[in-house]
């Protein structure tokens, strides 16, 4: 009697177990084509930062923004640049500091954050934007040339983002 109670018990154990995985809340990091189309979607678990990259249009240097989500909006950790020239940041922002160091030099803090981020993408000559998640470089001048992106966070679970692709 004890062994088949204590079997049931584990059985509901599991099976609540794997609700549970389908079932919590994550974020995902989306992003969309400016009419609305989904162009990709990154699970996008707490603490791991993003960086959006592209190539200074005068400069010809890289910049690069780095953000992590963080109560459902995309906050701005550091922005890092090569050289304070034509308009890139040379100093720090209300409640951030300025960094510099050898290969670049980083503008961190300041709290930015935004509900979306809209993101004009270049091509192979101009912009060269990339995204970068997880170690993970997506050419996102290759992808969408010329396009304008629409970046956001979106909490959802695995269950919810399973019925969402299908429907």
């Amino acid at each position: 009697m004890m062994k088949t109670f204590s079997k049931r018990i584990l059985v509901v154990f599991f099976l609540s177990f794997i609700l549970f995985i389908l079932t919590v809340p994550s974020y995902y990091l989306k992003i969309s084509l400016e009419w609305g189309e989904e162009a990709c979607c990154k699970s996008l678990p707490p603490g791991l930062p993003f960086i959006l990259r592209f190539i200074h249009s005068v400069e010809q240097t890289p910049v690069e923004g780095e953000y992590m989500v963080a109560g459902g909006r995309i906050r701005q950790w550091e922005e890092r640049v090569r050289s304070h020239n034509a308009g890139l940041p040379a100093e720090a922002p209300l409640n951030g500091r300025f960094i510099p160091g050898k290969d670049w030099m980083a503008v961190r803090g300041g709290g930015a954050s935004f509900i979306s981020i809209r993101y004009r993408v270049g091509d192979s000559c101009s912009g060269r934007n990339m995204l970068i998640i997880d170690g993970e470089e997506i050419e996102l001048f290759r992808l969408y040339p010329g396009r304008i992106l629409l970046i956001r966070a979106e909490k959802m679970s695995f269950a919810g983002r399973l019925l969402s692709r299908l429907f």
